[in-house]
């Protein structure tokens, strides 16, 4: 599957982002464009979702941008020890029996 790329106006009009908030993002590091500055960025379609993410967090809990880049840090996290346990339990069925 071919990954869509947005640019930093883009993702501006796709999260209804003013410019500024959307630096602050990029800066505490929770999206990480491939590019040299917001003339050259290039968000991906996961980048969109998280800035989203972000963007929920900040304003439903109040929590400042390096607090939300921690917590998107630990609920990846999270999400792929989840995903791992599935893969080990679905692995360990095929052994044990009921």
């Amino acid at each position: 599957m071919e990954t869509q790329y947005f640019s930093f106006q883009e993702l501006c009009n796709v999260t209804a982002l003013p410019s500024h908030i959307l630096i602050e993002i990029v800066d505490n590091g929770i999206v990480d464009p491939e590019g040299n500055g917001p003339e050259t960025w290039l968000f991906n379609t996961h980048m969109i979702s998280l800035t989203k993410k972000a963007c929920r967090l900040h304003d439903d809990l109040e929590i400042d941008w390096s607090g939300i880049a921690l917590a998107i840090s630990l609920l990846e996290e999270l999400e792929q020890v989840r995903y791992e346990n599935q893969q080990l339990r679905a692995q360990l069925s095929r052994f044990v029996t009921d």
